[in-house]
């Protein structure tokens, strides 16, 4: 075997192979820009499907007004909720006579919800939301009929999501 007997790959094949690697590569990678701006664009959006008010009693034969809401998320992300305020003040915050409950209406047991972060809504799911308010009676109380009540829904994203409605 002398010098003159090895041969190489042509510069016509090196070529190719260089641009096929370079177009594999290029793909690769606008494959991984994809995925990475999905994950970058997901978002949440709740919508109340409806909002409406009954009175009825409480399982102490208390009057209460109970205020359901159905909630939807249309975005493309989960939806985890963080804090429900009535009329600009948390729920938690009001006791005694004035003292708010939130149940899980989407479960048959009504289940009484304690943390609200455990409600977590998926994308085009709905959820159901029942909030039993104390009525005002000679003793006592903020919650009288022909008030509006303001409610406002905030997910752990920051987001808030108001709806009014009167207490009949």
């Amino acid at each position: 075997m002398g010098v003159g007997d090895r041969r190489g790959v042509s510069p016509v094949i090196a070529t190719i192979i260089i641009v096929a690697v370079a177009i594999v590569m290029s793909l690769a990678v606008a494959y991984w820009m994809l995925g990475l701006g999905g994950a970058f664009t997901r978002y949440e959006k709740l919508e109340f499907q409806s909002a409406y008010v009954d009175i009825g009693t409480n399982n102490t034969d208390t009057a209460v007004f109970n205020v359901t809401i159905r909630l939807k998320n249309t975005g493309s992300a989960d939806a985890t909720l963080d804090m429900i305020f009535l009329n600009g003040k948390p729920y938690d915050s009001y006791t005694g006579l004035n003292e708010v409950s939130i149940h899980n209406a989407s479960d048959t047991s009504l289940k009484k919800i304690s943390d609200l972060n455990d409600v977590t809504i998926e994308p085009g799911e709905s959820f159901t939301l029942l909030i039993y308010l104390k009525k005002a009676t000679e003793s006592g109380g903020i919650w009288k009929s022909g008030m509006t009540l303001e409610i406002m829904v905030q997910t752990v994203a920051g987001r808030q999501y108001p709806k009014s409605i009167m207490l009949p």
